[in-house]
């Protein structure tokens, strides 16, 4: 009895030990991470000026940035696991702790590259949709933002324990920095003709974000980048042939506006973010439409 204690606990200690040496390597790995710095120059983008871009900016804002940063844009706890990571979201208002003091160039860092003033990568910052925008959009962002109300909000810094730490650097959180994976060279994408048009609709797909879940092609099948391992199900097919093959423009629009398909199956929002898409204007879910109707019933 006494060899077999004193047995168990010696590869107790080993296993203990090798679990210390693997939080101490997964620290430094994700500590290293987060002090990279990215040698990238930020593009020169024109900011305009006039009510209909910045009508523009003020859409695309409250369409996809009011998910994280909040209905006036202060900021907000985004994140929140007990014990293992705090992340806020950033105040995007002009007021004390918000962008007044950023240029634009500091601006298009943070939105197109996921990067702060000095390089270093923002932690869960979609820049893996927005390098998908166009060079007007973008600029029609940063207008709005330079003119919504101030709201005094400084956000504490991002908060990451030990464990927290091990696993981001095991993957157990996704790829939360997507400045380490996006194309930091892809050029912008031509702003076609706004409207209902399927050339259009193959813009918003992925400058909202559909083809991060359900692929370039949109056939499906595979989960984001930035999702934990398995929280987040395999995505449909949402081509013509796959899921969707059977529906109406008015199925479609329904599922955007209420999250509940054809045949009133409610979809998780935790899995497909209805309640944002429900926020896109009438003519945008036409051409979404118009362009899930184009796409070839094969892979091209």
């Amino acid at each position: 009895m006494k060899r077999i204690l004193k047995w168990s606990g010696i590869v107790l200690s080993v296993l203990l030990g090798i679990v210390l040496i693997l939080m101490v390597i997964m620290n430094i790995r994700t500590t290293s991470r987060l002090n990279k710095t990215y040698d990238i120059q930020p593009e020169t983008v024109v900011i305009p000026t006039g009510e209909t871009a910045i009508a523009r900016g003020e859409y695309l804002a409250r369409l996809i940035c009011v998910e994280c940063h909040g209905g006036d844009l202060r900021g907000d706890e985004f994140v929140d696991e007990a014990g293992l990571v705090t992340i806020y979201a950033a105040n995007l208002t002009p007021g004390r702790g918000g962008i007044a003091e950023r240029s634009d160039e500091d601006l298009v860092m943070a939105i197109r590259h996921g990067l702060d003033p000095a390089g270093k990568p923002l932690i869960i910052m979609p820049a893996e949709i927005f390098i998908h925008w166009s060079e007007e959009d973008l600029g029609a962002v940063i207008a709005y933002l330079r003119t919504i109300p101030a709201v005094d909000n400084e956000q504490p810094e991002p908060q990451i324990s030990v464990i927290g730490r091990t696993l981001v650097g095991l993957g157990l959180f996704g790829k939360p920095f997507p400045a380490e994976y996006i194309n930091h060279d892809a050029p912008f994408n031509e702003m076609p003709s706004i409207g209902p048009n399927p050339e259009y609709g193959a813009y918003l797909a992925r400058a909202v974000g559909c083809t991060l879940c359900h692929g370039d092609n949109l056939k499906g099948g595979i989960q984001p980048e930035n999702a934990p391992p398995g929280e987040i199900p395999t995505s449909p097919d949402i081509t013509q042939a796959g899921d969707l093959a059977d529906w109406t423009e008015d199925d479609f629009s329904q599922l955007l506006r209420t999250g509940t398909t054809p045949n009133g199956h409610e979809i998780d929002v935790d899995h497909m973010p209805w309640d944002m898409y429900g926020r896109l204007s009438d003519d945008d879910m036409v051409a979404l439409w118009l362009y899930l109707q184009s796409l070839p019933l094969t892979p091209e």
